[in-house]
């Protein structure tokens, strides 16, 4: 009896961590499934770490039949409100709340590409360019750093026609996209 009692002891003690891994598994899969699911309709780029776990949470899900329904339920779920949001005249404004209620795991791609580019210029470029766009205090420019400002501002300006663009084809707001494009840019230089 006492051995009968010592391996359910044993075995009561592996449950737990089954049980806290099943909570982990569904908290991954509640973060990163909508995150992926609105990646390209809100133009978002994910960070590699998300991306990493992504890759493993999918793997770990097809194991779990709980949690891979809970995967389809919430991929459903975000593309309903995203289309929801869309045919209401609200893509900008649902995928700039995703995407800073998600900041953690994704950005806006063009604001993580500025930031890309914000790394390689100068100091006084950087001001120029928030002075110019958005706003801040004026700066002034050596001749060495007209060529890399020439070269931000006409990728605000490329981003900006592909905004307008993409929102004349598809039907949305284009005054709200072009606007959204200059936020992100505004977003990245002052980070």
């Amino acid at each position: 009896m006492k051995r009968c009692l010592a391996a359910f002891a044993i075995a009561a003690s592996l449950f737990p961590p089954v049980a806290q891994a099943n909570d982990a598994l569904e908290a991954k899969v509640r973060a990163y499934v909508p995150v992926v699911s609105l990646a390209k309709v809100c133009d978002i780029r994910i960070n590699d770490a998300t991306l990493d776990d992504h890759r493993a949470m999918l793997a770990a899900v097809k194991s779990d039949p709980n949690a891979n329904k809970l995967a389809y339920r919430l991929h459903y779920e975000t593309q309903t409100a995203y289309i929801k949001a869309r045919d209401g005249g609200q893509r900008a404004t649902f995928c700039k709340d995703f995407i800073a209620a998600n900041s953690q795991y994704a950005k806006a791609r063009f604001t993580a590409v500025v930031e890309d580019h914000m790394s390689d210029v100068s100091t006084s470029v950087q001001k120029a360019i928030a002075h110019n766009v958005c706003g801040a205090p004026p700066v002034k420019l050596s001749k060495a750093d007209w060529k890399p400002y020439a070269q931000i501002k006409r990728m605000l300006q490329i981003e900006q026609k592909l905004a307008k663009e993409k929102a004349e084809t598809n039907g949305w707001n284009v005054t709200e996209e072009t606007t959204a494009v200059t936020e992100q840019f505004c977003a990245a230089i002052k980070t």
